[in-house]
């Protein structure tokens, strides 16, 4: 059974404001079908924001 994977929404409308690609298009991208240069860059994008976010929350909940 194949389970739904989510992304930040917040990532993605950064993304998706930035190079005004849709969201199914910025998703496909992500999870590797579609191909090119413009794909290659928004997915590493969305890595480097996402991760930069968890970091942010991560740093967030620990001052809690």
């Amino acid at each position: 059974m194949k389970t739904k994977e989510s992304y930040n929404q917040d990532v993605l409308k950064l993304i998706q404001i930035k190079y005004g690609y849709s969201y199914d298009y910025i998703r496909k991208s992500i999870r590797g079908d579609r191909l090119g240069d413009v794909s290659n860059t928004i997915k590493a994008e969305y890595n480097k924001l996402n991760d930069e976010a968890r970091k942010a929350i991560m740093m967030y909940s620990k001052k809690l």
